[in-house]
């Protein structure tokens, strides 16, 4: 049976490292599935915002499981920007202040995204800064990525916590094991 289980982290160094360590050696994967591209792998490691994703793959290899990454490179912002423009990052620190209420395993639950706040500035985020279809596209391939990489035995896909709702939607048998 090919299991899936499901744990979301953040970016920015906001997932503590011993406490996801802790969580998987408590799931004891047969395979890790983890938010990062080949390409990713490939360049030096303080240029990616995915500290815990590099952890997490470097368990898995130390623990001698499977592992595997599942993103794609794929610039989902709108025509134009970069991803350093001034307002987009003050944005950015905007959210950040307003998920630190919640820890990153808090963050696993929906509740943890729908405050008003929260919303407002996202979709701002959103609008004006990101292209909707290329997220749409990045979702598709990061899941069919998944699908395809699974094995037999107990299989641990490592995402970011916003890409927890579609991943639930689209892999209704998975477990969230933090999302309450």
């Amino acid at each position: 049976m090919k299991e899936i289980i499901i744990i979301g982290t953040l970016h920015h160094e906001f997932t503590p490292k011993a406490e996801l360590e802790e969580i998987i050696k408590g799931i004891n994967p047969d395979k890790v599935l983890v938010e990062l591209s080949p390409e990713e792998l490939l360049r030096p490691r303080e240029d990616s915002i995915r500290d815990e994703m590099f952890f997490a793959h470097d368990w898995a290899v130390e623990n001698g499981k499977q592992v595997d990454v599942f993103d794609i490179e794929n610039h989902t912002l709108k025509d134009g920007f970069t991803g350093r423009e001034v307002g987009l990052i003050q944005l950015g620190s905007e959210m950040g202040e307003l998920l630190k209420v919640h820890s990153w395993k808090e963050q696993n639950s929906e509740n943890a995204w729908k405050t008003p706040e929260y919303t407002k500035v996202n979709d701002l985020i959103m609008e004006k800064y990101f292209n909707s279809e290329k997220l749409e596209e990045r979702n598709q391939t990061m899941l069919q990525n998944i699908k395809d990489k699974v094995i037999e035995g107990k299989n641990l896909v490592i995402a970011g916590t916003a890409h927890l709702t579609f991943f639930k939607e689209q892999l209704p048998n998975a477990i969230l094991p933090l999302r309450k």
